[in-house]
């Protein structure tokens, strides 16, 4: 059994070291934060390795993190939100249409299907976890263009995983972490066409 991750100590991707340079730039130009501290701040941005960099640049401005991830807006309070829980056994959950994105989803398939399809969907977070467990079934994620899919870490047995949503994202626009496991089913991530 292993220890779990300390959030501050989880790799930071490039998405979110640009996103904190656009904070950074922001508390610039509204006087929150002088040039020289800009260009501290900044730098240590730019190579941060760890959240935890992250966070002790940001955390006096009043946009600075949301469950440990750079956020560009002021995040909806989620404390008190449940998680949305999507179990497939052996048949299909299609989560489609117009729906309100909670900041964290579970989706879980043993033989069965799973569809995620958010582009019709009301997304008020910045940061959207999403973590799939499939088992021999399979998995349909789509994303709008203009999200940011970042793939934090997903173990694969026999299956397959297939992040074809890789381009760089807006700015002012979603981020969806994917994370979880396939065993010999297939995930595929994907945008709408």
């Amino acid at each position: 059994m292993t220890d779990a991750i300390d959030p501050a100590n989880l790799r930071v991707s490039n998405a979110e070291r640009e996103r904190a340079s656009a904070i950074l730039q922001d508390a610039l130009d509204q006087g929150m934060i002088t040039i020289d501290e800009y260009g501290e701040r900044s730098a240590i941005a730019a190579s941060a390795k760890v959240r935890g960099e992250l966070t002790v640049i940001l955390a006096d401005l009043p946009t600075a993190l949301h469950n440990g991830t750079v956020a560009l807006t002021s995040p909806v309070p989620v404390e008190d939100e449940r998680p949305l829980e999507l179990n497939a056994g052996m048949g299909n959950v299609n989560q489609v249409g117009k729906w309100t994105v909670p900041s964290r989803i579970n989706a879980r398939c043993s033989m069965g299907h799973v569809k995620i399809d958010f582009s019709e969907a009301y997304c008020p977070h910045r940061d959207v976890w999403l973590n799939l467990e499939c088992g021999w079934g399979n998995m349909k994620v789509l994303v709008p263009r203009g999200w940011t899919v970042v793939v934090e870490g997903v173990s694969v047995g026999t299956g397959r995983f297939n992040n074809k949503a890789s381009a760089h994202g807006d700015p002012g626009k979603p981020v969806l972490h994917v994370e979880g496991s396939v065993s010999a089913g297939d995930i595929k991530i994907r945008y709408v066409d």
